[in-house]
C-alpha cells in the first residue's frame, strides 16, 4: 500500500467524506466489473458495488490490522456481498431491473449481448477461484503479479490456476454451445 492510499484510508477512518469519495472513485470500476460478471445484471451490480463501499466505511477500522493490500480487502468484501445476495436477493431491495432485461437502458449490439450472455453463463460452471482469476485477468486486465497479490498466492500458482481456469472455461463455453 502506498503512502497516498494509507493517508486516504486514515482520513476516511477519521470521517473525511472527501477521502472516502476518492477511494470510491479509485476502486469503483474494478469492483463493479468484478461484481457484474458474477451477477450478470447492471442494476444489481451497481447496488452491490455501492454496498461494498458502505461496508468499507463501516469496517475500515478493522482493515488497519490486516497485512493484505486494501484492494484485496475490498474484493473480500465484494465476495461476501455477492454471497449475501445469492442467499437472500430480496434483502437488496434497490436491486430491481430498470427495464426488465438488466441492460439499464444501454444499447448493445445483439451479437455482443449474446456473446456476453454466453460468457457469463459459462462462468457459472466454474469454481470460485477459476471465476476470480478469469475476471481479474481477462475482464479487468490485471497482471499475473497483481492477481497474485490480490489472491495472496505466488505468481506460479496464479499461472497454473489461470491455465486450469481457461481449460474449464473452454469446456463450459462448449457446454453452453458458445464455441
Amino acid at each position: 500500500m502506498d503512502i497516498n492510499e494509507k493517508a486516504l484510508l486514515f482520513r476516511a477512518f477519521e470521517g473525511d467524506r472527501g477521502a472516502a469519495g476518492t477511494l470510491y472513485e479509485i476502486y469503483y470500476r474494478d469492483l463493479y466489473s468484478y461484481i457484474y460478471y458474477r451477477v450478470s445484471d447492471d442494476t444489481v451490480a451497481e447496488a452491490l458495488s455501492a454496498e461494498v463501499f458502505v461496508r468499507m466505511i463501516r469496517l475500515i477500522p478493522g482493515h488497519f490490522d490486516q497485512e493484505k493490500p486494501f484492494i484485496s480487502w475490498l474484493y473480500t468484501l465484494a465476495k461476501k456481498i455477492i454471497l449475501d445476495y445469492d442467499q437472500n436477493p430480496e434483502h437488496f431491495t434497490s436491486t430491481r431491473k430498470v427495464n426488465g432485461n438488466g441492460s439499464n437502458g444501454k444499447d448493445h449490439s445483439h451479437r455482443g449481448q449474446e456473446a456476453l450472455g454466453c460468457f457469463q453463463q459459462a462462468l457459472t460452471h466454474l469454481s470460485e477461484s477459476h471465476k476470480e482469476v478469469i475476471i481479474h485477468r481477462f475482464v479487468e486486465g490485471r497482471s499475473v503479479q497483481d492477481i497474485a497479490d490480490l489472491m495472496n498466492q505466488s505468481e506460479q500458482a496464479i499461472q497454473n490456476l489461470q491455465y486450469k481456469a481457461l481449460k474449464s472455461l473452454e469446456e463450459a463455453l462448449a457446454k453452453e454451445n458458445c464455441l
